[in-house]
């Protein structure tokens, strides 16, 4: 029997790669790539040598995903005999806001990872070859300050990236956080100290990938980010079931007999396809209402119409006054120009007293130049319970400058998703606005945190519009929503990205769109 398993953990020490459609982290294949190859120095590194770090987050979904990402990991240390791997679920290891930030961590980490030569970071479902990056990072010498990651980049200046680099975009590398990314040792010491050291100016956590690229940049002054392609996202469909370790070791042991080899860059992979974790939510489950006001009954709701409305009848148009040709309803609050924390909150009354609205288990509010699809929503709904509070959305962050510091709250332009429960707990608090022009997705933050109401993270809602965001992120995902219709034709946006999935789900499961182009 030794002699098998002595053959097998050989060929396992190149192990990572991309088998058809699935990722299979065992599978022996061809580690060097191009860049890799223009690298000098081999140094020494053992799995043990890297601290493993999955972004997780508390509900329910979420974690389950996070632990068989961990599982995962455990099971390559176990079969390939390399002992118990440190993996970390950030939200169970910290237990304060802001932690998915990563930024106000780096001296906790400091502190706890010992004599670790690397930390990788990972979002809740990105698999790791554990010895494919093992050999990867062997070109790299930990005791230098290295931040590594595959690249993105911008297309144009943007506002969730402050605008920054507006004079060429395209120069400021930022990983790919869902491919994974790395930090060494001597970069994590270096950080923690200026973490500590100075005072900090950053009051949003919009899109910590940039964010965090920025920080380590520090002005020219810090680390750039290299490039490693071998680190890969959106290159399978969906990701793979925990198999038992038999079955592992039966499928290499047949590999290696066959003499079949994968020639593939990829050392980790994040599924392109919908997380979706039964049957779609069915349509007539989900009540859309639309903050609106006069101004924009003429302009923006029409083509949310024309977009979403094709695709449910269950939407409710809220402004500030009655327009019967929509038609709209009044909310009962004064239009403001900016904040509608008023509307929001009138909005939640309505739907946990009106008798007409009782009967939806889900509640989605959009805003009137929101773009979004109903289709890839009812299959990420399937992933949540609406007997459970939920709050859904993309995650935003102020004030996370320290342990602790500062709330995290849902940016209402892509779209907020509640249970009906999340509703119900919610308004049990007595939160409320102290204006109606008062900031609502901020204020509903606040209230989340002050009674500890739990926020769900979903990359696929989206605050900005397709051109704010980098070719390569979009290219691996499958997105819900966009927002704004500023310098973009929203009827092409939609026609681009959603009306295909929207008319096919429609097909199926009924209300028929009419067929006319956007």
């Amino acid at each position: 029997m030794a002699a098998p398993i002595i053959e097998l953990l050989f060929f396992i020490t190149a192990a990572a790669g991309v088998f058809a459609a699935t990722f299979d982290p065992y599978l022996p294949r061809d580690l060097t790539t191009v860049a890799e190859r223009d690298l000098e120095g081999h140094f020494s590194v053992t799995g043990g040598d890297i601290v493993f770090i999955i972004r997780s987050q508390q509900a329910s979904t979420h974690l389950q995903w996070a632990q068989e990402t961990k599982v995962d990991i455990e099971q390559q240390f176990r079969i390939l005999n390399l002992g118990i791997p440190r993996v970390i679920l950030l939200h169970e290891k910290y237990e304060f806001s802001g932690v998915w930030t990563i930024l106000p961590v780096f001296p906790k980490l400091r502190e706890d990872l010992g004599k670790a030569k690397w930390i990788f970071f990972c979002e809740e479902q990105t698999r790791v070859s554990v010895h494919g990056l093992v050999e990867v990072l062997k070109k790299y010498n930990s005791e230098k300050e290295w931040f590594l990651g595959r690249a993105l980049a911008d297309r144009s200046a943007t506002i969730i990236h402050h605008y920054r680099f507006h004079n060429n975009p395209s120069e400021f590398l930022y990983p790919d956080l869902e491919a994974g990314w790395l930090i060494s040792s001597s970069l994590l010491h270096s950080l923690a100290d200026r973490w500590e050291s100075e005072q900090q100016k950053m009051d949003f956590a919009i899109d910590i990938k940039h964010e965090l690229a920025v920080y380590i940049w520090n002005e020219g002054n810090g680390t750039k980010l290299t490039n490693l392609p071998s680190l890969c996202a959106g290159n399978v469909e969906t990701n793979m079931k925990i198999r038992t370790d038999e079955a592992i070791r039966k499928t290499l042991m047949n590999t290696i007999r066959s003499g079949k080899h994968v020639d593939n860059e990829c050392v980790t992979a994040h599924p392109k396809e919908l997380p979706v974790c039964g049957d779609a939510v069915p349509k007539e489950d989900i009540l859309f209402m639309v903050k609106t006001c006069e101004q924009f009954h003429k302009e923006r709701v029409p083509v949310v119409q024309q977009t979403l409305g094709r695709h449910t009848k269950d939407i409710v148009y809220v402004s500030d006054v009655e327009d019967e040709s929509i038609p709209t309803i009044a909310s009962g609050v004064p239009n403001t120009e900016r904040g509608h924390c008023g509307k929001l909150f009138a909005i939640f009354n309505m739907f946990n007293s009106k008798p007409e609205y009782l009967k939806y288990p889900w509640l989605v509010v959009i805003d009137d130049d929101t773009i979004i699809s109903v289709a890839r929503l009812r299959g990420v709904l399937s992933c949540y319970d609406a007997k459970e509070a939920v709050f859904l959305g993309e995650r935003y962050g102020y004030g996370h400058l320290r342990m602790g510091w500062g709330y995290d709250y849902l940016t209402g332009g892509g779209g907020m998703v509640f249970s009906r429960r999340g509703i119900e707990d919610l308004l049990a608090t007595g939160c409320k606005c102290n204006k109606n022009e008062d900031p609502d997705d901020m204020i509903l933050g606040m209230c989340a945190k002050r009674h500890d109401l739990q926020i769900s993270h979903s990359p696929l809602f989206h605050q900005a519009r397709p051109v704010d965001y980098a070719i390569d992120f979009l290219a691996h995902q499958l997105p819900i929503s966009f927002h704004k219709h500023i310098n973009s034709d929203p009827l092409a946006v939609y026609k681009d990205w959603f009306k295909e999935a929207d008319e096919l789900d429609s097909k199926t499961h009924g209300l028929q769109a009419d067929h006319e182009e956007l």
